[in-house]
């Protein structure tokens, strides 16, 4: 019972996004007829360095920012109008490449149909981190909000339930929002297989650019200037340098036989993710 309450305590507290949602100024919206629309999207996954990934594009002169980060017009947004979503990004008379980064998009079952039927010649960049550190990542982050009331082996195998009464809500557009889905899919975020899978349905692989976490720690340059070859650019002068790495974890490790346990539900996705993309 104690389980059980903690459970409802978690999912009862919000049941829309944190935090107010600020919409673009009206001026901004009167003028999206003017504005660039997104050539790119950064579509995640949570937790694997999708803000150091966008800061990084950005910083070359060639790609404008949009007016934040994550616009999510693909997922919790998309009831706003298209001139909403163009009203984020720059004018036309500006020259370069723009784009978003909202990492919901690579988990949101109608995100790819969505984004396809703005621009079916969008460019997908998506990257993925070891899905059990990703997993415990999203945990922290979740109890730091104040969201997760349980231990992460708690919410690991409370987690098919938490998402059961939800997933085929998803599929109700425009306007149903989960907040189980949104807070608590630890495991599922990590299922990049069938998430890409979903996304390849939509778009052609030449239109979709995977790289690992781990390497843009490694070696940012190569990445990054890959990922601008990827959108048609030349890397800029200069190095490309993370503020810093994030990959080692402010809390206790995982035991190895939960770790053990947690890969190995994985096995067969990232067997499916190769099978799509090859060995990364």
């Amino acid at each position: 019972m104690e389980h059980e309450s903690r459970v409802r305590a978690g999912e009862q507290r919000f049941t829309r996004p944190e935090g107010a949602w600020v919409d673009p100024p009206a001026w901004r919206v009167a003028t999206a007829f003017a504005r660039r629309p997104p050539a790119f999207l950064v579509i995640g996954a949570q937790r694997a360095a999708t803000t150091s990934l966008y800061r990084l594009l950005t910083s070359h002169p060639g790609v404008l920012p949009a007016l934040r980060k994550e616009v999510h017009y693909f997922d919790f947004q998309h009831a706003k109008s298209r001139h909403w979503y163009l009203a984020h990004f720059p004018l036309r008379t500006v020259s370069g490449l723009t784009g978003e980064a909202s990492p919901y998009y690579m988990v949101h079952p109608l995100a790819p149909e969505r984004a396809k039927r703005m621009n079916p010649r969008m460019k997908l960049i998506a990257i993925l981190r070891d899905p059990v550190d990703r997993a415990l990542s999203q945990y922290h982050r979740e109890v730091r909000l104040g969201f997760e009331p349980l231990t992460f082996v708690e919410a690991v195998d409370a987690e098919p339930e938490r998402l059961a009464a939800d997933q085929h809500r998803l599929l109700e557009p425009p306007h149903y929002y989960s907040h189980n889905h949104h807070h608590y899919s630890y495991l599922d975020r990590g299922r990049y297989g069938h998430h890409l899978g979903r996304w390849l349905e939509h778009f052609p692989r030449q239109q979709l650019h995977v790289v690992r976490m781990e390497s843009l720690f490694e070696d940012p340059e190569t990445v990054i200037g890959r990922t601008l070859a990827f959108l048609g650019l030349q890397p800029a002068d200069g190095r490309f340098r993370l503020p810093h790495d994030n990959r080692a974890p402010p809390y206790q490790a995982l035991s190895p036989t939960l770790r053990a346990r947690l890969t190995k539900h994985f096995e067969a996705d990232q067997a499916k993710l190769d099978g799509l993309l090859g060995k990364l």
